[in-house]
């Protein structure tokens, strides 16, 4: 009894040792261009992107206030050219550049 006394006096001494935590699982990486959260601005600055851009919207990238707009994203722009900024070509573009590498 003396002896499992002692034992447990000494594990409750005995320092704790962390285990090294474990890395997460690795994710898919979030898409980095998107319809809904990407500015028109960063859009038309890449080639790339300004290439899907002009794809799908022409009249809203040609359009003489197009710089004014560069803060905003496209959704934002619907209220304004509802005819040219539709929810299908919105969802098509949006699939083009979230396949980007």
């Amino acid at each position: 009894m003396k002896s499992l006394l002692t034992a447990l006096v000494l594990l409750a001494a005995a320092p704790a040792y962390a285990q090294a935590p474990t890395a997460p699982a690795p994710t898919a990486p979030a898409a980095k261009y998107s319809v809904q959260t990407t500015k028109m601005g960063e859009l038309a600055a890449n080639p790339v992107t300004k290439a899907i851009f002009l794809k799908y919207f022409p009249e809203v990238i040609n359009h003489p206030q197009f710089n004014e707009g560069l803060d905003l994203t496209l959704p934002d722009v619907v209220q304004y050219l509802p005819d040219v900024v539709t929810p299908e070509k919105l969802a098509a573009m949006d699939a083009e550049l979230k396949a980007l590498p």
